[in-house]
């Protein structure tokens, strides 16, 4: 490779489908990066030893930022808990860990505060002063920037997606969570009930089509954005957001979908703030964008 690494650091996106890893740098430009399958890995070493040497094979650079779908404890750097990971990940994904199989300083980030990161700096909310990131996927994570800080505490904040919303139905399982009434995971859910045995490509079809979707399939959109919506007004009233960027692959995939719960949110949100709903701008590559303005927000 011909391009001096020095100055970039190693990003990597861990999730339960995809190891994302690229070569970043502080104003956000993302060199190249790689991927690898998560079910085709033996241990969370394996894919960042295999990335690491796919993109820096000289060890040019000194330093990792890896972003991870879990709650961190910020001060230990560890990772106490990751439902969508393999249990025998936990322990690996420790910062120590990762420092001596990466040989580089490491920083453990949770994913979404990673990509809200990215997009406060780069991204959708770089004109915000106090944004809330939201991601709707196969589960729902957020995060909260003001004045370019992550608010964190020892651990990270805004586990939006394991919230109640459904009073009657809360349980520790995760019923009446916003997770399992706003997401992919929800979608699917519903349509099951319905006895519409869809896969996940047929789904995302008819999110984007309207005029093939049956009444009871424009129902379940209704009430997903709804819920979604009300997981969003909540963010308002506990964080003053004047922002809120929404992401993930349900949200991407249907603008339609997104016009439903902005639609929702505009009747529910507190009228004494006027909080804009955007989409987000950087797609798959929020977290690794985010990576070259870690140090700014934790600072």
């Amino acid at each position: 490779m011909t391009d001096d690494l020095a100055n970039y650091t190693l990003g990597a996106d861990i999730g339960g489908t995809h190891f994302r890893m690229g070569l970043c740098l502080p104003d956000g430009t993302i060199l190249r990066h790689e991927t690898l399958q998560t079910a085709g890995l033996s241990s969370a070493h394996e894919g960042l030893s295999e990335l690491a040497h796919r993109l820096d094979p000289n060890h040019e650079t000194t330093s990792a930022v890896l972003g991870v779908p879990g709650v961190i404890d910020y001060e230990q750097q560890s990772l106490l808990y990751a439902p969508n990971l393999p249990t025998s990940f936990l322990k690996e994904l420790s910062g120590s860990a990762t420092s001596e199989v990466l040989e580089r300083k490491v920083s453990l980030v949770n994913d979404a505060d990673l990509a809200g990161i990215g997009e406060f700096y780069f991204g959708a909310g770089r004109n915000s002063t106090t944004m809330g990131y939201v991601t709707f996927s196969t589960g729902v994570g957020a995060a909260v920037v003001s004045q370019g800080k992550l608010l964190r505490a020892r651990y990270s904040l805004a586990e939006l997606g394991h919230s109640f919303l459904d009073l009657n139905s809360a349980s520790q399982d995760g019923e009446g969570s916003v997770e399992l009434l706003a997401s992919g995971t929800a979608l699917q859910r519903a349509a099951s009930k319905e006895g519409l045995s869809l896969t996940n490509p047929e789904l995302l079809a008819l999110l984007r089509s309207k005029e093939e979707r049956s009444e009871t399939v424009q129902s379940i959109l209704a009430q997903i954005a709804h819920a979604a919506a009300c997981a969003l007004v909540n963010m308002v009233y506990l964080f003053a957001l004047d922002t809120i960027v929404v992401g993930g692959g349900l949200s991407l995939a249907s603008p339609e979908l997104v016009a439903m719960v902005t639609e929702s949110f505009q009747r529910l949100r507190p009228h004494y703030l006027d909080t804009a709903v955007v989409l987000a701008e950087l797609g798959d590559n929020a977290g690794l964008g985010g990576v070259g303005a870690v140090d700014r927000a934790f600072s």
